[in-house]
């Protein structure tokens, strides 16, 4: 996989070193061209949990389980705090990318029947 510069497209970049934070451990890169550092994509920019957890309430919530019972279980277990709100946030914004990984290839086309 080539990494593209995200400011100016570039693939004259290279790694240098890892950004640490407490959700782990990413890849730094810094772009030659354009003098830039960043790193890569995952799709849980600026989220403040781990996006182990934010997978889980989705798929709770989406599996039947309520806010209430999704917002319980998470902080029953896994000792996180989250309001009913956020989880409903993160099945807004999180659904239809989490499905689109969980199910690629695998899309099913319909025939158009002619009378």
């Amino acid at each position: 996989m080539i990494i593209k510069c995200p400011n100016c497209k570039s693939k004259n970049v290279q790694k240098r070193g890892f950004r640490n934070n407490n959700l782990g451990k990413k890849q730094k890169y810094f772009c030659s061209d354009c003098e830039k550092w960043f790193v890569e994509s995952d799709g849980f920019e600026r989220m403040r949990h781990d996006p182990k957890i934010i997978a889980r309430a989705i798929h709770m919530h989406e599996d039947g389980f309520s806010l209430f019972q999704t917002q319980n279980h998470l902080w029953q277990y896994d000792g996180v705090k989250v309001t009913r709100k956020t989880i409903s946030d993160w099945t807004k914004k999180y659904s239809l990318f989490l499905k689109s990984h969980k199910f690629s290839g695998k899309t099913k086309t319909k025939r158009k029947t002619t009378l």
